[in-house]
């Protein structure tokens, strides 16, 4: 065969796109079981760290000892059949709401996932609570694009640190966290509202009102549930609509936009 001729050249080429693509192909699908083992482990630790546990050596090994039960709710409170949490996505909406009980030196943790929108796209974490699942314990937040030292500062913990404590409800109904205001989030004596109030990050009114959001959406989505935990509050179905569960009360934010 001509080395030197465009048919040559042309075959040449075929060969090596093949050859290149079946390659890629097989790494990617060699290293894909790898990647989820590396996703899995992110969301075990992302789930004890929300309740305030630091996983020593294997994570998968604190995880399954300090979770010690995982179920799906619906927006009912009531257990789904044969869902299991821990391959469930989060989906407000449908009813699809995952929940780990987490024993913690003998004290019981519900931890549940959080989803929701930020700035410049999709922000997530999860929310630990208190045995009454009215007293958060612990959260932690992470985001796909939102401002690096802006935004981005939802992740650090002197933020996360502040939904220690708050509480869901006011009597039998749901409040959430309804006041965001300017303040200095990183001053903990800075605390004008002990109960439901949040300091927003500075230059990060955006981020700071879809955290705030994504956190009274996703748990009022458990109000019934919470309900059934602590035998306080709850809404029937023909007073909670599916549209109306992002209505958690939104409060004013007077910091300077992103």
């Amino acid at each position: 065969m001509n080395t030197q001729s465009n048919g040559y050249t042309v075959v040449y080429s075929a060969i090596m796109v093949v050859v290149v693509a079946a390659a890629l192909t097989l790494i990617a699908v060699g290293l894909k079981p790898f990647q989820q083992a590396n996703i899995d482990n992110e969301k075990r630790q992302n789930i004890l760290k929300s309740a305030g546990i630091t996983a020593e050596g294997s994570i998968e090994d604190a995880y399954n000892k300090y979770v010690k039960e995982s179920f799906v709710v619906d927006l009912n409170g009531a257990t789904v059949s044969g869902a299991e949490a821990f391959k469930t996505d989060l989906d407000v909406k449908g009813g699809k709401l995952p929940v780990y009980v987490i024993d913690k030196n003998g004290q019981k943790l519900y931890v549940v996932p959080l989803k929701g929108n930020g700035l410049w796209g999709p922000i997530w974490g999860f929310a630990s609570l208190k045995e009454d699942f009215n007293t958060i314990e612990g959260v932690v937040f992470d985001h796909a694009s939102e401002t690096p030292g802006l935004g981005a500062e939802m992740t650090q913990q002197y933020f996360c640190d502040q939904f220690k404590g708050r509480e869901l409800a006011e009597g039998a109904a749901f409040a959430g966290i309804k006041q965001v205001y300017k303040g200095n989030p990183k001053d903990p004596s800075d605390d004008q509202d002990p109960k439901h109030g949040i300091d927003a990050i500075s230059g990060s009114t955006m981020t700071t009102n879809g955290v705030q959001a994504m956190v009274n959406d996703c748990l009022k989505a458990y109000d019934n549930f919470r309900a059934k935990v602590s035998g306080k509050g709850g809404v029937s179905q023909s007073e909670k609509k599916v549209d109306e569960i992002s209505d958690a009360p939104q409060a004013q934010v007077t910091n300077v936009n992103e």
